[in-house]
């Protein structure tokens, strides 16, 4: 695919799913809105999303090769493992460029 490769769309997944749980959860515990007027809520989210791209692509990529054999030639052909992109970056790097980001918007809003 041209943005994403194998299970590399879990990674917009997971973005979109711990935004949506921190959404329902900061706004039920201090109100409607809340999560969003401060950009740290929205950095909870990306690391929650950083921590599950992190595992699910780390385990992913541990995954091995198989080996199988040509039945008409008798040869070993190795399969590799399945890539796992979104923009053409790796899954696990997903967690680190997320948990930035996370960073970026925690250190932001108690900056101002």
């Amino acid at each position: 695919m041209l943005i994403w490769s194998g299970l590399g769309f879990l990674v917009a997944v997971f973005v979109f799913g711990a935004s949506l749980l921190c959404n329902f959860a900061f706004d039920a515990v201090w109100g409607a809105g809340y999560y969003s007027v401060h950009k740290w809520t929205i950095g909870v989210a990306m690391f929650i999303a950083a921590a599950l791209s992190w595992v699910v692509g780390s385990l992913l990529r541990k995954r091995t090769a198989q080996t199988v054999i040509d039945k008409a030639t008798g040869k070993e052909l190795i399969l590799d493992r399945a890539t796992h992109r979104l923009f053409f970056i790796p899954m696990h790097y997903w967690g680190i460029i997320l948990a930035v980001i996370g960073a970026v918007l925690c250190v932001m809003e108690f900056v101002k």
